[in-house]
């Protein structure tokens, strides 16, 4: 989609309306997409969605779930003030409580190196996953989906994304994996969005603050909410979601979330390059994030491993 213009804002008359004060204002030009952001002093950030349908539906499902996941204990900023009522903009914003530190994407640094805070992350996840009842209005929320592997598979290979030796090859680790990936679980309610740029940390010393951005959110397969994060950061959050929800993370999990990532790196293949977006949002990041999780050792995930295939003849990778 070409995004629409940002929305023209008075910052002055939205400070007045709330009662915000009169510190400095300006935008954030280096995080927002689908809003465009404004720091509010050193304690407020506000959220102006572009004016599109789209975008405008995000925005209303965050005012009703950001105070639903606090509630349940998910460490995330709350709304300060809000107005749906497009008097003073076309659009509903939002004014949230501005949390210190920057989003892991921002600091550049390998999973291992941010692995506390990943784990934190993780059990925000767990308190996401099973804090939240489905009732009310956030009852019909469902978050948008791509393809499904297979599909996005024969896509790529027809596109010429690939040649018929990587196709057979992929083919041959989607069917390894699809016994135990295609098993549904029972929808949970997920944020949807989990990427490294809405998962908030300080550094020095290292800590994690909370995770943002609640837009594509709704009742979802949890595994969801372990993709869009490096392939290498996963079991760390496993970690710190087994840790309140050892449940809900039953064995057979990695296969169900190996098989997200690879579904999401053949949906980003089909990208032209997007110098704009996020890591997770880019052409081969996730491809290649998965190759590294593989080749790093130890081995992680041993019998995920994907299959050799020599002189072009399909084996398992310990056959």
């Amino acid at each position: 989609m070409e995004l629409p213009p940002a929305v023209d804002v008075d910052l002055d008359l939205i400070r007045d309306r709330h009662d915000l004060g009169s510190e400095d204002a300006h935008q954030l030009t280096q995080v927002g997409i689908f809003n465009t952001v404004y720091a509010l002093g050193d304690d407020l950030i506000l959220r102006v969605p572009r004016n599109h349908p789209f975008f405008v539906q995000t925005a209303r499902k965050e005012l009703l779930a950001v105070p639903a996941v606090r509630a349940a204990g998910v460490r995330t900023p709350a709304i300060v003030a809000y107005d749906d009522s497009c008097e003073v903009v076309p659009v509903p914003y939002a004014v949230y409580e501005r949390v210190p530190g920057e989003s892991l994407e921002a600091m550049g640094c390998d999973p291992e190196e941010v692995a506390d805070a990943w784990r934190e992350f993780g059990t925000d996840l767990a308190r996401t996953h099973t804090g939240i009842d489905r009732t009310g209005p956030l009852a019909g929320f469902e978050p948008e989906d791509v393809e499904d592997a297979w599909t996005l598979l024969a896509g790529v290979a027809v596109a010429g994304n690939v040649t018929t030796l990587e196709t057979r090859w992929l083919e041959a680790w989607l069917a390894e994996l699809a016994p135990a990936a295609e098993t549904p679980l029972p929808e949970r309610f997920v944020h949807g969005d989990s990427q490294a740029s809405n998962v908030l940390a300080r550094r020095d010393p290292l800590a994690y603050e909370g995770v943002i951005d609640w837009g594509g959110c709704g009742w979802s397969s949890p595994v969801r909410d372990f993709a869009g994060i490096p392939l290498r950061a996963v079991p760390h959050v496993l970690a710190g979601y087994r840790d309140v929800a050892p449940a809900e993370a039953e064995k057979g999990v990695e296969a169900k979330v190996l098989w997200r990532h690879l579904q999401l790196a053949l949906y980003n293949l089909r990208r032209p390059p997007q110098p704009r977006l996020n890591w997770a949002e880019r052409p081969a990041t996730m491809l290649i994030e998965i190759l590294r999780f593989f080749a790093a050792p130890p081995p992680a995930w041993a019998d995920l491993r994907p299959p050799a295939a020599p002189h072009g003849r399909w084996q398992p990778w310990n056959a």
